[in-house]
């Protein structure tokens, strides 16, 4: 499967993406000088901080709280900045640098131009004939080598090749010789961080010819060569005991070599062997073929693949809002390139159950134990005065957990709890006990310990409540002035909800018997519940005061209905008040701030409503306005977000794919749904290998007047499955496929 062009890159958004979950490359494909935007999963400026906190934040919150419950809001506002987060040197990821590869040959016009992303095994490859040469070029990222490899050929020895690398800051080392280049950069920045902190990166460019190499000044020129192939690999100081610069130099130039020479010493086709078999593997895990619908199969495969080259087991962060890449936009406005846990990392990683791709989240579950969470006590105890952990609206390389540093985005202490969610999406999908005892449940059950503290009684209802906290990122108006903070926001109390209901569920899973145990099911049914407006929508916030946008991109008070499954159509009043808040989002539909996550969450939510014609409709509006050339889904400017060019963020296309899965299999609440929201245009197709949450493996092949379904179970199991208006119960037998078909 393929995403074929005529023409070379001008931009970020033609360029074809690869990675290795370690580096990524944005390969253009240029005729007279192509070009490799360079990226590290490492490569972020700033450094770890301890004092994220501000002193006294404690005091300040609960004062807070006393004001909002009073309704004095401006003087919460005002007291908000004692309570604060320390911004410090926070950082964001930085690209390294670009590679360019120009031909330094007088040539005439090419004809016959292509290049291609074959999503399947990863290479992008392009081809075109001048003056009667044929030139063929190939570009990967090998996970299994962890290098990127970029090959030009000729059918004649005559090609003329000016290597170079030219750096994103000024005053970085780069160093021309015989066999290649070699570089060294520093994550350094002054938007997000003082200009002075940020990894050390040392990467290397090895080059391979049957060419005559000539050091340059500007570069490494090979003559008269058929063919020349480059050898791109990089490491960085991340999590290194810190030394003085020149020494780090050596000690990474000396850890480099040692675990790249023999990966020199391999020729391509060794190297491309081992790749396509590691790519193809991780590809053919789900197949997706809908008759008539080829944009929709491929971009489906598209969201999978970029997951898996931006994160992988032996990943040393999990991805950032670009995945692995970086387009050089992200990280010079406001928002930065880091891990937002108000929705773009949970995101990301939402196919990661569905579509078979389980050890694409195991950095994301690293970084929560060993960085987010430390940090996450730390804050806890300074800015709440609460045991257990916390994790606000935004983090980083080091796990920032602190408050946001302003008042539209803070206090916001539930975003920890949305991304652990993802911890036990995986345990219901592999049935793994082990990794829910020692992994998961510590996580789950030290966050329930602080929210079991935070919850109060609201004395107007009886219920318990919480915050004062916002409803990302949205505003309200009170007597004409903006305000974000509240008592009993919707969101805040879906996520306390859904977490106390995992911690029950996994603690019945496991067999405990805590103290724990009865008082969060007694708080679990005090909580707020959700409340519907006089105009029929789901209330956002615990109060009737209008929001500032009404057509604000955000829609944090759905989250019950996905990826959480407190709404269902079953639950009638409130999938209607819900439909509500989607139906005003979108009127007029042009006022809506569309970017690819916030078009993707429209989809879903859709989809878990069972309207296909309304989910088919939003994957129809991405991909006409949403869609780039080369498969990256953008968040343009909105009048919430900033101004700037538009933004290519992973979420919109890893949402896209687990829209799709979620269009023909659903399995929340113990129900597998077969084809649960079909939209007539897939008329007729066949999927395998969707992951069902139990440890069952669906295939499903339809046309329109049959379907038939293929179950096979982890373990010996019963389940519920439903097409249509049937539903039954079957046994599976371990390891047994059990078909099913309908007429």
């Amino acid at each position: 499967m393929k995403i074929t062009l005529n023409k070379e890159a001008s931009r970020f958004g033609e360029a074809f993406a690869i990675g290795n979950g370690h580096m990524g490359a944005m390969v253009y494909g240029g005729i007279k000088t192509d070009r490799l935007d360079l990226s590290e999963n490492t490569f972020f400026s700033g450094n770890k901080c301890v004092e994220d906190n501000q002193t006294g934040a404690n005091a300040a919150f609960y004062k807070m709280r006393e004001q909002t419950a009073a309704g004095d809001y401006a003087a919460a506002l005002e007291t908000s900045r004692e309570f604060y987060g320390k911004r410090g040197n926070y950082g964001t990821n930085l690209p390294v640098g670009q590679l360019l590869i120009e031909r330094a040959d007088e040539m005439g016009e090419a004809a016959g131009y292509e290049r291609s992303l074959d999503l399947e095994n990863g290479i992008v490859t392009s081809k075109y004939t001048q003056n009667g040469e044929q030139v063929s070029r190939q570009a990967f990222a090998s996970h299994v080598h962890n290098v990127i490899v970029y090959e030009a050929v000729s059918d004649k020895n005559d090609m003329n090749l000016l290597f170079s690398f030219q750096s994103m800051r000024e005053g970085e080392y780069i160093k021309y010789h015989i066999g290649g280049i070699f570089f060294v950069c520093e994550a350094l920045e002054t938007m997000h961080s003082d200009g002075t902190t940020g990894t050390l990166l040392c990467g290397k460019v090895s080059i391979h010819t049957d060419g005559f190499p000539e050091v340059k000044e500007n570069g490494v020129l090979i003559k008269r060569a058929s063919r020349a192939s480059v050898y791109i690999t990089a490491i960085t100081d991340f999590k290194e005991e810190a030394l003085e610069k020149e020494r780090q130099i050596l000690q990474l130039q000396m850890k480099m070599n040692r675990t790249f020479v023999k990966v020199d010493e391999l020729a391509v086709e060794e190297i491309l062997e081992s790749h396509k078999k590691d790519m193809e593997e991780l590809y053919s895990r789900v197949s997706l073929e809908i008759e008539g619908q080829p944009l929709v199969n491929r971009m489906f495969q598209m969201g999978r693949y970029l997951l898996y080259s931006s994160s992988r087991e032996d990943s040393l962060l999990p991805a950032h809002l670009q995945g692995i890449w970086n387009d050089n936009v992200a990280c010079r406005i406001g928002w930065t390139c880091d891990m937002h846990l108000d929705i773009n990392t949970q995101m990301n990683y939402w196919p990661s159950e569905v579509t078979n791709l389980p050890e694409t989240a195991v950095p994301l579950f690293r970084w929560i134990r060993e960085d987010l969470i430390p940090a996450g006590r730390i804050a806890a105890k300074e800015s709440y005065g609460l045991n257990g952990w916390v994790g606000e609206l935004v983090s980083n390389s080091w796990g920032y957990a602190a408050p946001y540093w302003a008042s539209p985005l803070s206090p916001c202490p539930t975003g920890g709890v949305w991304t652990i969610t993802q911890m036990w999406e995986h345990f219901l999908t592999s049935q793994d006990k082990d990794f829910l005892k020692k992994e998961a449940f510590p996580v789950i059950e030290e966050a329930a310990a602080f929210f079991c503290e935070y919850l109060f009684e609201d004395e107007k209802s009886g219920c318990l409540t919480c915050g004062p906290s916002i409803s990302p990122e949205n505003s309200f108006l009170v007597d004409g002035k903006v305000y974000q903070m509240s008592n009993g926001c919707t969101y805040e109390i879906i996520m306390i909800r859904e977490l106390f209901d995992i911690y029950l569920k996994a603690c019945r899973v496991l067999g405990r018997k805590k103290k724990r145990t009865k008082e969060i099911a007694e708080k679990t049914g005090r909580l707020l519940p959700y409340r519907i407006k006089a105009d029929g929508q789901i209330a956002e916030w615990n109060h009737d005061f209008p929001a500032v946008d009404l057509q604000h991109r955000h829609t944090s008070h759905l989250l019950g209905l996905f990826p959480f499954a407190q709404i269902t159509p079953e639950k009638e009043d409130l999938a209607k008040a819900a439909k509500a808040v989607i139906t005003a989002k979108l009127t007029p539909e042009e006022n809506w701030e569309d970017t690819g996550w916030a078009r993707s969450l429209l989809m879903l939510y859709e989809a878990r409503l069972r309207d296909p014609k309304k989910a088919y409709g939003h994957i129809e509006s991405m991909l006409s306005n949403l869609l780039e050339p080369n498969g990256f889904i953008i968040h343009p400017p909105t009048r919430g977000a900033g101004s700037f060019d538009n933004v290519y963020e992973l979420d919109g296309n890893t949402g896209l794919t687990s829209c799709i899965a979620e269009m023909l299999m659903q399995s929340h609440n113990g129900v597998i749904r077969i084809l649960p929201c079909l939209p007539e245009q897939w008329y007729k197709g066949e999927v395998k290998g969707l992951c069902a949450r139990g440890g069952v493996t669906v295939d499903i092949s339809w046309d329109q007047s049959s379907c038939k379904v293929y179950l096979r179970s982890k373990n010996n199991r019963r389940i519920s499955v439903q097409y249509g208006d049937s539903r039954k119960t079957i046994s599976l037998k371990a390891g047994i496929t059990r078909e099913l078909q309908y007429n």
